[in-house]
């Protein structure tokens, strides 16, 4: 009797284990990212004895084509994740599960996460994606050559007016430039200059025609490219030079993201400032997010079902403020950013983030349109022509918003 009652329960044991539903992760989180995610990963597995997620890497330069290719085999994975600006192009593949469904079966309060971040997966009443992680755009300042100018170390520029002031009192005196702006082109050079314009209260692609024509031709954004030649031009307290003038020493403030707060303290061998960005006497604060959101493909429901459950977990506020600790990504959710450990953490070891923290209410979204990479390369060309005096900001931009139109139509 004793031995079949230990056969029974070890088949009992194998057939739960056979039953258990295996999925494959497909991410581009390297280095201590990708460590604490096989962390978090191991710990949902044991804590969910009957799913068990495999996380596979793939260099982010390589994971959205093969996603793309995967999606034409029928070889994909269950789940993965996407830089942002990639959602709107493997939504319209069809193969991503809708995951209102879930949501609205759990009760899962989807309002808890910044609302600009949930447009990348939203079309209609569907939602294909949900946040896991971001980033956003802020001002680092060299604290020595703020005291060199005779300028508080401890205060940074909170409108471009005062950018402009600071700017120009530093590079008389020390004969560095004030502020370094991103002139090397491509998505670098668009996604600074989005802030410029969303300060001015421009926006970029028309929100009201579905992100079908472009409007950043405005007096708002006309004024923001203004700015941008008058720094180099007028002002002079920026030049156009390869990008890195900032961590040389060689220029007092610079545009740069809330990543750059683990990498610019072992770069520079100054002392560093953060700040939200500063924005006109008469416009509004404002920044660019970045990051990834998580998604499942359609497979079988037991599948799906496993998936969500996964994502549930991963993106609940507790486990979001560990992954955040652990990484230096900022809050995805108002209650992250809220948390108490979470901000007592910040403010006693990662002080220089909390202004990024603080600035992604903020934040914009880019526009969620499949163009999107195609739309950002003409309005990049259009700013440098700008800069470099070949065209007037306000024809630049006439120019690019018509063939952006055109590719839109």
């Amino acid at each position: 009797m004793r031995k079949l009652f230990v056969f029974l329960c070890i088949l009992t044991a194998t057939t739960l284990m056979l039953a258990s539903t295996s999925l494959v992760f497909w991410h581009y989180w390297d280095g201590a990212n990708g460590k604490k995610l096989e962390e978090l990963v191991e710990r949902f597995n044991k804590e969910n004895p009957d799913i068990t997620i495999k996380p596979v890497f793939i260099p982010g330069s390589e994971l959205l084509s093969k996603i793309q290719t995967a999606t034409l085999s029928g070889r994909t994975p269950d789940l993965a994740i996407s830089d942002i600006i990639g959602i709107p192009l493997l939504i319209e593949t069809g193969k991503l599960v809708d995951l209102m469904p879930f949501i609205n079966r759990d009760n899962y309060d989807v309002s808890d996460f910044y609302e600009q971040q949930l447009v990348y997966g939203r079309k209609g009443n569907q939602l294909y994606s949900l946040p896991v992680s971001t980033s956003n755009l802020g001002l680092f300042w060299n604290k020595e050559i703020f005291a060199q100018a005779g300028l508080d170390p401890e205060v940074p520029p909170k409108t471009w007016e005062e950018l402009v002031e600071f700017g120009k009192v530093i590079k008389e005196r020390t004969g560095k430039w004030g502020y370094e702006l991103f002139t090397q082109g491509g998505e670098g050079t668009t996604w600074q200059w989005q802030v410029f314009l969303w300060s001015t209260g421009g926006e970029f692609l028309d929100p009201k025609s579905n992100y079908t024509k472009a409007v950043f031709d405005s007096e708002a954004g006309v004024r923001a490219l203004q700015f941008w030649v008058d720094l180099v031009n007028k002002y002079k307290i920026s030049t156009i030079a390869p990008w890195g003038l900032f961590g040389r020493g060689e220029a007092a403030m610079v545009m740069d993201g809330s990543w750059m707060v683990q990498f610019f303290p072992m770069q520079v061998d100054f002392e560093l400032g953060a700040a939200p960005f500063p924005y006109p006497n008469d416009g509004h604060p404002a920044t660019n997010m970045g990051g990834e959101q998580i998604f499942v493909f359609k497979t079988t429901s037991d599948k799906e079902e496993a998936a969500w459950k996964f994502i549930k977990w991963f993106t609940s506020t507790p486990i979001q403020v560990e992954w955040d600790k652990a990484t230096g990504f900022i809050p995805v959710k108002a209650s992250v950013a809220a948390d108490k450990g979470y901000l007592a953490y910040i403010k006693n070891t990662r002080r220089l983030l909390l202004p990024f923290v603080e600035s992604q209410k903020h934040a914009h979204a880019r526009p969620p349109v499949k163009q999107y990479p195609q739309i950002s390369d003409i309005v990049s060309k259009a700013i440098l022509n700008a800069l470099y005096g070949n065209a007037t900001p306000e024809s630049a931009l006439h120019n690019a918003a018509e063939e952006v139109n055109s590719l839109l139509k």
